[in-house]
């Protein structure tokens, strides 16, 4: 499955090749994608929908950054990813 990123008007964003979602803030949300972690940082983030089958992810609020870890590291296990296993 391949992974990528799409971002419209810095408001709404999609992502794809979504494995699981690490955390949601209102100003940062972690997901562990096919590429490796990826972090969207802004305020207002939002998640709207998750769809472990298909590795959609959704999110809106007002988006600054979008950057992946180096490397293919997953995220270290927390309470809030224990939640949503």
């Amino acid at each position: 499955m391949n992974s990528s990123v799409t971002i419209n008007d810095r408001g709404s964003l999609l992502v794809s090749g979504v494995k699981s979602v690490e955390s949601v803030t209102d100003s940062k949300i972690a997901v562990f994608t096919e590429q490796g972690d990826l972090v969207i940082k802004g305020s207002g983030l939002v998640s709207e929908e998750f769809d472990p089958g298909s590795g959609i992810f959704r999110a809106n609020g007002r988006i600054d950054a979008v950057s992946y870890r180096t490397g293919k590291r997953h995220l270290p296990d927390n309470v809030i990813s224990r939640l949503f296993r």
